[in-house]
C-alpha cells in the first residue's frame, strides 16, 4: 500500500503525541511523586496524581503553546503546571513551586548518574 506525505502526517502526530506521554509517564512522573512525596508527604503525594499532572501538563502545554506565543506562553505553561500540582498534591503556590524544582533536581541528577555509568547520549548537557 502506498502512503502518501499527509497520510504519513496525520497518523504519525498522534503516534508522536502517545510516544510523548508515556515517555512523559516513565520519565517524569516518577520524579514528580518522589518530589511530592517529600515536600508535602505520603498521604497527599499518590503516585497516580504524579502520572495524572504530568499528562494533564502536557496536553495544558500543548494546547496553551497553540494559542499563545512567546514569553508568554511559557509563563502561562508555568502557572498551569503549578496550579495541577497545587490541585492534585492539596497544598499551597510556594509548595507546588517547591516540588516543581524538587523534581527537576531528581531528574537531572537521574540523568547524570545514567550518563556516569554510559546510559544514554546526554552527557554534555551537564
Amino acid at each position: 500500500m502506498f502512503f502518501t506525505s499527509a497520510y504519513y502526517m496525520k497518523y504519525m502526530q498522534y503516534e508522536y503525541i502517545i510516544g510523548t506521554i508515556i515517555v512523559g509517564i516513565i520519565v517524569q512522573a516518577p520524579a514528580l511523586w518522589l518530589a511530592g512525596r517529600f515536600i508535602v508527604g505520603a498521604q497527599k503525594a499518590k503516585f497516580m496524581d504524579a502520572v495524572w499532572i504530568t499528562v494533564l501538563g502536557m496536553i495544558l502545554n500543548a494546547v496553551i503553546a497553540m494559542f499563545v506565543g512567546g514569553e508568554i506562553a511559557g509563563l502561562v505553561q508555568l502557572l498551569a503546571y503549578l496550579y495541577l500540582v497545587k490541585k492534585y498534591y492539596e497544598t499551597g503556590w510556594v509548595n507546588a513551586a517547591i516540588v516543581s524544582v524538587v523534581a527537576v533536581v531528581i531528574l537531572m541528577l537521574a540523568m547524570f548518574a545514567l550518563t556516569t555509568l554510559g546510559f544514554g547520549v546526554v552527557g554534555s548537557i551537564i
